[in-house]
């Protein structure tokens, strides 16, 4: 489905050789610059970040089974539309993606509003890191089967990446609507010891009742400053490998598109299994009493931040004569992001479980912007697509990520703070209540 054209200026290395020594490129359907690609990339976390605090609230209002459930069936719609909008408008693909990040915003904060309902405080490591594995089981079939659907000999290929990524998520709705209920009270199918376990080890019923959001507080809390610090300065890192590895692939590394696929896909393999091992490994210090909760988010943030940035610096050394080490360096990097997910990603749920939700709403919302910024700051620094110019989209990266786990050490907190506490909420009802008696004494002072 591609077109081949020669290019007189291609010089066979042994780079080129071991990517098969071919002296043609390869120009695809769509003549889209870096530039126009980038805004592409960016456009969906434009929707995306607009919709992220909403969507806190609106599962810890209505529940996280409709609120996740609607904003799939979005997503399903906008992944089927978009070979049709790409071959009529890139705008139109712009607008698809922005309406697929607007649905999608809510998709954490609604699974951590669930899973403040659900996960007992010693389990929640390798409970949260399991859940949240299946965005790395994403990534690996994403990257890996993608090549090979470019490759099908009917419609030039590539739309076939959205049709069977579309049926996998309808797949994946009727599973959810089947499966999944908000709290262990409604859930019809499971026994009454696991869901008085359950509630008792959670210590309360969080989400139950009406209750005010203490926005004030948790913009002075510094243990939610830990998080959105350590969120943001990883998601700079997150989306920068996600939306530019394959590109880093092909020009620094020169793997053709079968071998890219592979490649790219090899480090969220290892992150994979990286993030199971973390969350039973953390979960097992909190048991055994080795380290605190607040320790443990500590330990494994500092893994997740410090080791990538080392090894993405690392990376910025290489070049396609020594790939492989660049491969190895990429995988042990991202393999060991996976900590973040012991660390931060689930700090939201220890520090406030009734208020999980909403805390992720505003630390994803924050921390998107990185997605916004960083394909276009990635293009712009890249426009020959250099080794001297991947270096500093590189070395940067390492330092943003070494930023926020030295932040995350200083403030960060691993127990259920104050406010989060029954003694110290505000009822809505109650207040409804005072605000109903104060307007009837006034009324009746009046008479």
């Amino acid at each position: 489905g591609a077109n081949v054209t020669n290019n007189s200026d291609f010089t066979v290395t042994p780079c080129g050789q071991l990517s098969g020594g071919s002296s043609r490129a390869f120009d695809g359907e769509l003549d889209w610059d870096k530039s126009l690609r980038g805004n592409i990339l960016s456009s969906f976390f434009y929707g995306y970040i607009c919709t992220q605090i909403l969507g806190g609230w609106l599962a810890g209002r209505y529940g996280g089974k409709h609120v996740l459930g609607t904003a799939m069936v979005i997503a399903f719609a906008m992944t089927m539309v978009t070979p049709i909008a790409s071959r009529t408008h890139p705008y139109l693909v712009i607008a698809a993606r922005v309406l697929m990040g607007l649905a999608t915003g809510v998709v954490f904060p609604a699974m951590h509003a669930v899973w403040g309902k659900w996960a007992p405080p010693l389990e929640r490591s390798k409970l949260m890191s399991f859940c949240y594995s299946g965005t790395i089981i994403g990534n690996i079939v994403a990257l890996s089967l993608s090549g090979f659907l470019c490759e099908i000999q009917l419609d030039n290929g590539w739309p076939f990446i959205f049709y069977v990524y579309g049926a996998f998520c309808f797949l994946w709705l009727c599973g959810w609507y089947l499966t999944v209920f908000d709290t262990p009270a409604s859930h019809p199918r499971i026994g009454q010891p696991e869901r008085t376990y359950i509630q008792q080890s959670i210590g309360h019923h969080p989400g139950l009742e009406k209750v005010s959001v203490p926005w004030l507080t948790f913009a002075k809390s510094p243990a939610v400053w830990a998080i959105i610090v350590a969120h943001t300065c990883n998601n700079w890192g997150n989306y920068t490998l996600m939306t530019s590895l394959p590109t880093f692939m092909k020009e620094v590394l020169a793997f053709d598109v079968k071998q890219n696929g592979l490649f790219s896909a090899l480090p969220y393999l290892a992150m994979y299994v990286s993030t199971i091992l973390f969350g039973q490994i953390a979960d097992r210090l909190r048991e055994r009493r080795v380290l605190n909760t607040t320790w443990t988010r500590k330990l494994f943030q500092s893994i997740g931040g410090f080791l990538p940035a080392a090894f993405l610096i690392a990376t910025g050394f290489v070049d396609c004569e020594t790939r492989m080490i660049g491969v190895a360096f990429l995988t042990l990097g991202v393999a060991f992001t996976a900590g973040v997910r012991a660390g931060f990603q689930i700090n939201h749920v220890d520090i406030a479980p009734r208020f999980a939700g909403e805390i992720y709403g505003i630390t994803n919302t924050l921390s998107t912007i990185p997605g916004m910024v960083s394909p276009i700051a990635v293009g712009a620094l890249t426009p020959n697509g250099s080794k001297e110019e991947w270096q500093r989209v590189l070395f940067i990266s390492g330092a943003i990520y070494t930023f926020g786990s030295l932040f995350f050490l200083v403030f960060a907190s691993g127990e259920e703070q104050t406010w989060d506490k029954p003694d110290h909420l505000h009822y809505q009802d109650d207040q409804e209540l005072k605000e109903k008696e104060k307007k009837d004494d006034l009324e009746n002072t009046t008479l």
